[in-house]
């Protein structure tokens, strides 16, 4: 008789047993919950991995590849004073790789090529150059690196090709930015080859956005543009074009050395051919999108490639990210900060401009 109650009094201690719909809820939970973990726990791993990857560089090729990206920026800067040098007021090399930034930042921004191509020939104007050799500055510069870059890209596609590690996708897109490049450079082309009818041309153009503007044309203005621009055209060909393409070599060349770099402080070199496979595509690709510097594009492209490459993922992860820190967010972020020193730079010129005129008026 006294068992009995004990029984009842431990029953009513244990927790009510859940109902069936509580049960299949649980059932679901735990699914959902094994499938994550399924999932997740590889993933972990390789975070885990590029973490280790990311401790073991060493700083000193850090450093080194650091420096590469810096004289590809000047290389940059060369190049547009090759270009605009061929004027009497021609920008340092220094100058020239600080003006860069600042219209990559901008362009970068929400302007995009209009925005890089219209800040620069602001900032060239202000400077003191032509209108024609601003013109030449703002365009060449993106026409020369463009063009380097697609004879990389061909070059990584075509081993991409040989190694059987390319797609159909991979393809399409590469074709598509040689087609657009390609008609880039042909318009330019074009604009040499018949001049007679650049002038018409250029008239069409401006009275469309004087239009726009509603505002009246200024003929004697386009007129004058379109002449400097094709003089400073004829200083270029006439022997001028190897130093602008020999700074758009500089500037691939050194942001390839800074890749190559990181890869060699993670304790994995590749080989030359194997580099550009995975450098130039992506690149290229990630100048069609419409996304800020080709953001996930590139770094996701690159990955790929450098995985199916034979890479370690954890290392290319590691080296691409890096590189993308030193070649796109380091600049874009100095960029922004040089904006105000070229402000700065224009009013300090246009101050030397006017006392120089008034010497001379006073003489």
């Amino acid at each position: 008789m006294n068992t009995r109650p004990s029984i009842i009094a431990d029953s009513e201690l244990l927790p009510p047993f859940p109902s069936k719909t509580k049960l299949r809820r649980y059932l679901f939970l735990l699914i959902v919950l094994g499938l994550s973990l399924y999932l997740l726990l590889p993933q972990v791993a390789r975070i885990e991995r590029a973490f280790q990857v990311a401790f073991s560089l060493k700083m000193p090729i850090v450093a080194f590849s650091l420096g590469a990206q810096i004289l590809s920026y000047l290389g940059s800067g060369y190049l547009l004073r090759a270009v605009v040098g061929l004027v009497p007021k021609p920008v340092s090399v220094v100058e020239g790789a600080l003006l860069t930034a600042g219209a990559n930042s901008v362009g970068t921004l929400g302007g995009g090529v209009p925005g890089t191509v219209g800040m620069t020939y602001l900032w060239l104007r202000r400077r003191g150059a032509s209108p024609g050799a601003a013109g030449l500055g703002a365009w060449i510069p993106i026409v020369l690196n463009d063009a380097t870059l697609a004879i990389v890209s061909l070059l990584g596609l075509l081993t991409l090709i040989l190694l059987g590690k390319f797609s159909s996708v991979l393809v399409l897109g590469f074709a598509l930015a040689v087609l657009i490049l390609a008609g880039g450079m042909g318009a330019l082309l074009w604009s040499l080859t018949h001049r007679e009818r650049l002038m018409p041309l250029a008239m069409s153009i401006a009275n469309c956005a004087a239009k726009l503007q509603r505002k009246t044309i200024d003929r004697n203005a386009t007129e004058a543009f379109v002449g400097r621009l094709l003089e400073a055209w004829d200083r270029l060909l006439e022997g001028g074009w190897r130093r602008p393409a020999a700074g758009a070599a500089l500037n691939t060349g050194f942001d390839m050395l800074t890749l190559d770099l990181l890869f060699l402080s993670a304790g994995h070199s590749v080989s030359l051919p194997v580099l550009i496979a995975g450098y130039g595509v992506p690149q290229l690709l990630g100048k069609l999108t419409v996304i800020l510097g080709g953001i996930g594009v590139v770094e996701t492209t690159m990955v790929g490639l450098y995985s199916s490459l034979s890479v370690p993922t954890p290392i290319a992860v590691v080296v691409v990210l890096v590189y993308r820190l030193f070649s796109f967010w380091l600049p874009t972020l100095a960029g922004i900060a040089v904006v105000p020193y070229l402000e700065h730079w224009k009013n300090n010129s246009d101050g030397l401009t006017s006392a120089q005129d008034g010497s001379q008026s006073a003489s």
